[in-house]
């Protein structure tokens, strides 16, 4: 998901920074994990997975778009995971009104309260023996803040303002209109039928594999999606749309069922903004070593949506500034969303903590678009761009501050938000990663990772275990502190020269202190001296000051410490 203008999240936040009186008395602090009335740890787990939910078959009866509510009904088949399990219980928001749920075609008791939906079996489901759950139930009012399922009733007379509905789901919003497991630590499979009044166009994930009329109620419309995905990744969307096709045979990645749905009217210029993501689509699969795992790729242009975009598999949904430029003029979003359909689709996040294998694979994802498109040089700009966005933040919440990868957040959405933000910080530590194992290794590591994790969820040590065992180094610190740690260092870089030799000074002067020690990390500084030559020298730093001699009959001329970008901090360079 592309959120537009991060905010930082306030530290006054008793999730964040706790009560004042809650330092360490060794240093300064940057997680606080505790509320000091209760003592409860307000650190955040995964669910279990009680039950491998295989697929779910979803009927949804729209009888009026003009009116927010709808008959459903869910067929989920599961398999229990460990002993047998005498309950299933699900996510299922009070939007939902649940009327009778049966058990292998047996009625089941249930209890629906708190937001969860507990179902009681008629007997014991056995490990590894699926069982099929059917829930009948309505649904209305079942979006909250542009979350969930969202309806928007339309503008009686206005063409491009007819009653259109779509869904939010990430990160935990789909319970808003049909229980399920709403964490990504559990993939399915699901296919979508719903009915529709006549003239308005159903979309869903998978393919489109039946589309019928249903005399007095309109349109029948059947999605399927074979390959299972996290249950934040189902969607819908209904409305009146142009479809343009960007793709085809002629396109860079024939083949490939590609529809763009836009406003009406508007077909034109959605052909020209999208004009590219075949190219996009055969670019990641090269670079990924993947073909594209899905049954098409649709983008669908929606009012009313709070992000820029979100990557639902196999059709994004995007907001309504979308339809509108030149071509290229939003392809850092377009392309943002294309990558998702592996990182963050394909493998999924374990848990929220781990929203930066999303999110900071799409950014990074950005980058590789520019420097594909526009060069190295346009790539650089991008990530030092980046760095510099992190140094701003950084002055604002360093000491005290959560890190990218923590399981501390009040709600699973704050992770979207934080001041250290998965975004863009995840994308300079993968370009940060690339640059230290150099792009051969890189991407054989990534391309490992991606064959051994497809279909499946994962975390941080998951990634970087893949990339030590095909690089040979361990990362374990480079992952520690560039994400399980918040800030970065502050950098004051300075040379002098004196009898034949120069010397380089980098100084570390961000606040130290038991909580805080000195970062790792190597530093490039290139040189050039007053006859034109020119000359890289890596500093190794690991404590407040280090330092490196290099004999030299000429002084320096100009001097950049790190310009490609290759530490995460704030670097000041001394004349």
């Amino acid at each position: 998901m592309l959120v537009l203008g991060f905010v930082a999240l306030s530290l006054a936040t008793p999730w964040a920074r706790g009560q004042e009186g809650d330092r360490r008395q060794e240093g300064t602090a940057w997680q606080w994990r505790w509320d000091p009335a209760t003592g409860r740890d307000l650190t955040n787990y995964p669910p279990s997975v009680e039950f491998d939910h295989q697929q779910m078959v979803l009927e949804i009866n729209i009888a009026d778009m003009g009116v927010a509510k709808f008959d459903g009904v869910l067929t989920l088949t599961s398999a229990a995971v460990g002993p047998a399990r005498g309950t299933m219980t699900l996510n299922a928001r009070e939007s939902l009104t649940i009327g009778e749920v049966t058990v292998d075609g047996i009625k089941a008791a249930f209890e629906h309260k708190d937001e969860l939906l507990t179902i009681t079996l008629p007997k014991p489901a056995q490990p590894g023996v699926g069982v099929v759950t059917r829930i009948v139930y309505s649904a209305a009012n079942t979006s909250r803040d542009g979350a969930g399922l969202v309806w928007l009733t339309g503008q009686q007379g206005r063409a491009d303002r007819t009653p259109q509905i779509f869904s939010q789901g990430q990160p935990n919003w789909n319970s808003f209109w049909f229980p399920c497991h709403d964490f990504p630590n559990d993939q399915l499979a699901s296919s979508l039928i719903v009915t529709a009044p006549a003239g308005f166009t159903v979309i869903s994930n998978g393919a489109l594999e039946a589309k019928e009329e249903v005399p007095g109620k309109g349109v029948r419309w059947t999605w399927v999606q074979r390959k299972g995905h996290a249950s934040y990744l189902v969607m819908l969307a209904v409305g009146k749309f142009d479809v343009v096709e960007v793709g085809g045979p002629e396109s860079k990645r024939p083949g490939l069922w590609m529809p763009v749905y836009g406003p009406v009217g508007k077909g034109v210029q959605l052909a020209k903004v999208f004009k590219n993501t075949p190219e996009m689509v055969a670019f990641y699969e090269g670079l990924f070593d993947e073909p594209y795992p899905w049954e098409k790729y649709a983008q669908v242009i929606v009012r009313g949506f709070n992000w820029g975009g979100m990557e639902n598999t196999s059709a994004t949904v995007l907001a309504e500034y979308a339809a509108s430029g030149r071509e290229g003029d939003h392809d850092d979003l377009i392309a943002h969303e294309v990558v998702h359909q592996w990182m963050g689709n394909l493998i999924s996040c374990k848990s929220w903590e781990h929203l930066w294998l999303n999110e900071g694979w799409a950014t990074f994802g950005e980058w590789l678009w520019i420097e594909h498109k526009e060069g190295e040089g346009a790539y650089r700009k991008a990530v030092n761009d980046a760095r510099r966005k992190l140094t701003v933040s950084a002055r604002e919440v360093l000491p005290v501050g959560v890190p990218v990868v923590s399981k501390l957040y009040g709600e699973p959405d704050d992770t979207f938000m934080k001041a250290e933000d998965p975004y863009v910080r995840g994308g300079v530590v993968l370009h940060m990663l690339r640059q230290r194992l150099g792009a051969e290794v890189f991407w054989k590591g990534v391309r490992v990772y991606i064959d051994r994790f497809q279909g499946r969820s994962a975390e941080t040590d998951d990634f970087r275990k893949v990339m030590e065992e095909v690089s040979g180094q361990s990362l374990e610190r480079f992952f520690d502190q560039w994400l399980r740690r918040p800030g970065m260092p502050t950098v004051k870089v300075s040379r002098r020269f004196a009898d034949e030799q120069i010397t380089l000074t980098v100084r570390q002067v961000q606040e130290m202190d038991g909580q805080n020690p000195a970062w790792a990390f190597t530093l490039p500084i290139w040189l050039k001296f007053e006859d034109g030559s020119e000359k890289w020298v890596y500093v190794e730093s690991d404590s407040r000051l280090a330092e490196v001699t290099i004999p030299s009959k000429q002084d320096v001329s100009k001097m950049r410490a790190d310009p490609n970008a290759e530490v995460l901090a704030e670097i000041q360079t001394e004349p």
